[in-house]
């Protein structure tokens, strides 16, 4: 009851100027000392409470502590707390869930829409509780620069051991990803936590003179292919989750037309398989001879 209390207490504070001990006292109905033992404990928890006796005084927190409305219009607050609670979804993190419980304590000067215009949810379909509780074992190791170990899956299906320095968490699109140092290959890698198993936290520390790159999700030491291809019109609805619909090409003879440049790898393989018969490969020609070869393996187990 009482952390409840101290809680109400800040917000409280936080939505008006100042506020008497009587106020307090009334308002909760407890006495003025409790209500002065309060405020030493929100003190001890590193809020700024100012006291001001006399006949206009009272408490108040600190100004340079308050975040005011006049920083954010209705719209901008709206749309603040959307895109946080939108990754709050994905990642459950208790400092995202603190900056969220700060903004909403702002009051606006209008009331909101009744209904949002603007959704934005990153988490994927179906429970994740795996996924998060990898995040969560990787967070703590990059609060407390300690090395993590886990057998990693690469695009072939092969695992490998590996460990690593973490040293962020990356959300790309709907992917998560750890940008890390790799004991194994001596280089900073990324690795999707999607392919991440069995991660533990061992004892060992990060190496605190190890200098860090900045991270570059345009960077690519592979090398990029052009890649022309032909869909059907059905394959629409399914080629917006691969590529941006305004460089599609739709030509007279019916067909929709991409070029775009990726590294090749297995990726790209699966990519175009996706498709099955709603897509032809024009170039290059050794991927063509490729996804021919892998298409007949596929109908020789059918046969």
């Amino acid at each position: 009851m009482k952390t409840e209390r101290l809680l109400a207490i800040v917000i409280k504070l936080l939505n008006r100027k100042k506020m008497t001990a009587k106020e307090l006292a009334d308002y909760f109905e407890v006495s003025v000392r409790t209500i002065q033992r309060d405020m030493e404990s929100i003190e001890l928890a590193g809020i700024p409470i100012v006291s001001e006796k006399g006949l206009n005084g009272g408490y108040s927190i600190l100004e340079s502590f308050k975040i005011h409305n006049s920083y954010f219009n209705n719209v901008e607050h709206q749309l603040l707390m959307t895109a946080l609670d939108g990754v709050y979804k994905a990642y459950d993190d208790k400092n995202l869930k603190n900056i969220i419980e700060k903004l909403a304590t702002i009051k606006m000067s209008q009331p909101t829409l009744d209904y949002p215009s603007l959704i934005l949810d990153f988490s994927n379909w179906g429970p994740e509780f795996k996924r998060q509780d990898k995040m969560n074992a990787i967070q703590n190791a990059i609060d407390n620069k300690q090395v993590i170990h886990f057998q990693y899956i690469d695009i072939n299906g092969n695992f490998t051991s590996r460990e690593a320095e973490p040293i962020s968490l990356i959300l790309k699109i709907n992917k998560w990803y750890v940008y890390a140092f790799c004991n194994l290959r001596k280089d900073y890698r990324l690795f999707k936590i999607g392919r991440m198993h069995d991660v533990q936290i061992t004892d060992r520390r990060i190496d605190p003179n190890r200098k860090v790159p900045p991270f570059d999700f345009t960077h690519d030491e592979c090398e990029r292919i052009m890649l022309r291809l032909k869909f059907q019109k059905q394959a629409l609805n399914q080629l917006e989750d691969y590529f941006d619909l305004d460089r599609l090409e739709f030509h007279e003879d019916g067909f929709i037309y991409v070029t775009e440049y990726y590294p090749e790898d297995e990726w790209v393989y699966g990519m175009i398989l996706h498709f099955g018969d709603q897509v032809e490969v024009l170039k290059p020609e050794h991927i063509r001879s490729i996804i021919k070869e892998r298409a007949e393996k596929i109908f020789k187990k059918y046969t």
